[in-house]
């Protein structure tokens, strides 16, 4: 298994180079949105479950607790987010404070897959742009799905590759067969987003700033922070051209 710094690099970047992950809080400052963007989970759960007020939120990953500060805001549930960077837990409680739901909203720090046997059940999981942390979407769901009401969704945002294109990046899998390891758990996605990222270029220009004010900070880890804005710039190109970006609704298949 992969180390808590390895999956963070990982879902951070697409990269396994540890070394960037205790300067992430810096070179993300400028974001509180980190891959899933809340009003389309908003809408989603709106759309697929009820009374909204009793839901519990599991946010896996939850990065600075957006999603789970603005669905606390929006639907008054209560939500539970889990992240491996102490920085963002801080932000993220920070923020349940701003918007006045730190009532509503558990933030901690540690490691999803040594929380996650001790958890109990709950109505909607999320997993927001952190990947299969457990190993492929198989095994991921598998696992949560002994974390999960009889009648509740996981919200996954990931991207895939279509079909048709010979393109291949990283562990990115092909639309088919991310469908196939979604379906051998007994699951189905019931509903899907996909698009490409709105503000990609903003994004990467601040990505960029912050790495460049780092590496006069830190001249000896130049090529560090160079292979990390190389790297932004690829996934970005990827999102942009040849990969798909979706949030999928997953729900056990009927008897």
């Amino acid at each position: 298994m992969k180390t808590i710094e390895e999956s963070i690099a990982a879902a951070m970047d697409f990269s396994q180079n540890v070394a960037i992950v205790p300067f992430l809080p810096y070179i993300l400052q400028d974001f509180w949105e980190l891959g899933t963007p809340p009003n389309i989970v908003i809408d989603f759960i709106q759309k697929h479950c009820k009374n909204h007020s009793t839901l519990h939120v599991l946010d896996l990953g939850c990065g600075k607790g957006i999603v789970s500060v603005k669905l606390a805001e929006a639907l008054h549930c209560n939500c539970y987010g889990i992240d491996g960077i102490p920085e963002f837990i801080e932000s993220a409680k920070e923020k349940a404070r701003e918007y006045g739901v730190e009532a509503l909203c558990r933030f901690e720090v540690g490691d999803i897959r040594e929380r996650i046997d001790a958890l109990d059940t709950f109505d909607i999981i999320v997993l927001g742009a952190i990947g299969p942390v457990f190993g492929d979407y198989y095994a991921t769901l598998t696992k949560l799905l002994k974390h999960l009401t009889p009648e509740g969704i996981i919200i996954i945002n990931d991207a895939y590759i279509d079909d048709s294109s010979t393109f291949q990046y990283q562990d990115i899998l092909h639309h088919q067969e991310l469908l196939h390891q979604i379906n051998q758990t007994g699951m189905e996605v019931i509903d899907e987003y996909t698009g490409k990222p709105t503000n990609s270029a903003e994004e990467f220009e601040n990505v960029q700033k912050r790495c460049k004010e780092l590496l006069i900070t830190y001249p000896e880890k130049t090529a560090l922070f160079e292979n990390y804005i190389q790297m932004q710039a690829e996934v970005y190109d990827a999102l942009e051209h040849n990969i798909i970006g979706s949030i999928m609704v997953i729900k056990r298949m009927c008897a």
